[in-house]
């Protein structure tokens, strides 16, 4: 019925057939930059003796990307996957639940000792929660979105401040993480050199998004890019996307359009759109076009097939067989 999600041998948007997956090692260092921003806080609160439950729960979110073992042939665990229903409101507690009761077993077993942890009951179990919220907060800004409110919707909530993840704030990390495990930062000059690196960042894509404002907001959406003062802006008429680069100083550039359908009505694809190969596509996409090919229909998400945006790398494209 389908080919694999990869393939795009046929398709208007096709590019040089490169596929994009996260390398593991990716997610790692931006775990690490969650931790930091975990130890910050509760080391500014003045909690550190549950800090490390707090970085426990701001890490665990990004277990998910094991989750991909689960969904990988079966679309319709589509959610089950890096940055899908653990970065949700209920995965996020799921997942504090586990962990804890994680921690619970190892104090049970003999592998931790009760006396040597702090926080064994509702304090620690409540570090964790708030170390998982935290991980949400800090998704939110970004693009592309987290489903907050799953498994009850799939729908992607952001603010597209941010980029996704950052690599400044990546490197930023593991300079320092580096630094501190070799004793040339103490953890104290470790979280205020980390602190004011992570406050200018804020600082400057806050000012770059309000000033960029009064030009996007009318559109449908508008994805932050590395540079800070560039944006990839989306609107919609009824058969098209219009997809335009913005950059402050200099405006909207030129439209590109991409029509959402090709060769078939609304009509024709609605009996479509229910399968999960094809939700699981609209769920990594900013935009879904739909184009008939011999006895097929081809769903595409053009913007990554074609390699202008980057992420979400995987699920770019998917080919479903003309029912009857």
């Amino acid at each position: 019925m389908t080919k694999h999600p990869h393939s795009y041998q046929s398709y208007l948007f096709f590019r040089n057939g490169q596929s994009f997956l996260i390398p593991r090692q990716q997610v790692f260092v931006d775990s690490l930059t969650h931790a930091f921003v975990a130890a910050m806080v509760f080391y500014n609160l003045g909690l550190m003796q549950l800090l490390p439950f707090a970085v426990i729960g701001v890490v665990i979110i990004d277990a998910d990307i094991l989750f991909s073992f689960l969904s990988r042939g079966n679309p319709s665990l589509y959610l089950f996957i890096h940055g899908g229903i653990a970065h949700s409101i209920v995965g996020a507690t799921v997942m504090s639940v586990i962990s804890y009761a994680g921690i619970c077993v190892a104090v049970f077993v003999g592998l931790v000792s009760p006396t040597s942890i702090y926080g064994s009951g509702a304090a620690g179990f409540a570090a964790i929660l708030a170390g998982a919220f935290l991980h949400l907060a800090l998704d939110l800004p970004a693009t592309p979105g987290i489903p907050l409110f799953a498994p009850a919707s799939d729908r992607k909530y952001s603010l597209f401040m941010l980029p996704g993840p950052s690599l400044f704030l990546m490197g930023v990390s593991l300079f320092l993480i580096i630094w501190m495990v070799l004793g040339v930062l103490t953890f104290a000059q470790g979280m205020l050199i980390f602190a004011i690196f992570f406050g200018l960042f804020l600082l400057i894509r806050l000012v770059a998004y309000l000033i960029s404002r009064p030009e996007l907001r009318k559109m449908r959406c508008a994805l932050s890019q590395i540079n800070p003062v560039q944006w990839i802006a989306i609107s919609e008429t009824s058969d098209s996307w219009c997809v335009q680069n913005y950059r402050i100083g200099s405006g909207l550039a030129e439209p590109e359009f991409y029509p959402k359908f090709r060769d078939i009505t609304p009509m024709e694809i609605s009996p479509y759109l229910s399968l999960p190969e094809v939700k699981r596509l609209k769920y990594h996409s900013f935009i879904v076009t739909a184009a008939k090919e011999g006895n097929a229909i081809v769903f595409s998400d053009p913007l990554r097939v074609t390699g202008r945006i980057f992420y979400p790398p995987h699920f770019k494209q998917v080919r479903i067989a003309i029912m009857g």
